[in-house]
């Protein structure tokens, strides 16, 4: 018995196939990203899909079945990036909507940058898991139910969790010297 081992049939095995899977489908991949995104986006996400494949090669079909797969691959990527695009847009509209009706004079700005640094270092006094429920409802806008399934919890458990962790960030918010509230969101339907 010799020791050369193949991967399944339908699969990539080795640097060398896959260098040839990506300079056969490379072009055609950054062309589909580029008829969906600009040109600096599409790179990245051709990279992306090209990274992805050689870490699920083992998924990957060969020969006709590899280009499609490709595809999919890209698209959901893009999907990814058109869903990041959009929470940080939304974020930005709503950081506006939290601004005063007159415009900031540099005094404001420092009062607001000031209470940014304290919340950050506030949140980073938390247990690594209200840091992460925190995030994934305040940032993230997930349900109280999205988090359960997350972290692996009842309902009610995750709510509770993220209500104790916003009270002990607002305590060590407290401690740090801020005097406003650091979330003040409405939890509508969370």
């Amino acid at each position: 018995m010799g020791s050369d081992v193949t991967a399944p049939e339908g699969q990539i095995d080795g640097a060398g196939e896959y260098r040839a899977l990506y300079d056969a489908h490379y072009r055609d991949v950054l062309a589909y990203c580029r008829r969906r995104t600009n040109s600096a986006d599409a790179q990245d996400a051709a990279a992306e899909v090209f990274t992805i494949a050689w870490r699920r090669r083992d998924e990957m079909p060969a020969g006709d079945g590899a280009r499609p797969w490709l595809f999919g691959v890209a698209y959901r990527v893009l999907s990814h990036s058109y869903r990041s695009a959009r929470r940080r847009s939304g974020l930005a509209r709503r950081l506006v909507g939290l601004g005063h009706s007159s415009p900031d004079g540099p005094d404001s700005l420092v009062v607001q940058r000031r209470d940014y640094e304290l919340v950050r270092a506030a949140a980073a006094r938390l247990a690594p898991l209200d840091q992460e429920v925190l995030r994934l409802v305040m940032w993230e806008e997930l349900s109280h139910e999205q988090v359960a399934a997350m972290i692996g919890s009842t309902v009610p458990a995750a709510k509770q969790r993220f209500h104790r962790a916003k009270g002990r960030l607002a305590r060590e918010f407290k401690r740090l010297g801020g005097t406003v509230n650091p979330i003040a969101r409405e939890e509508g339907g969370s």
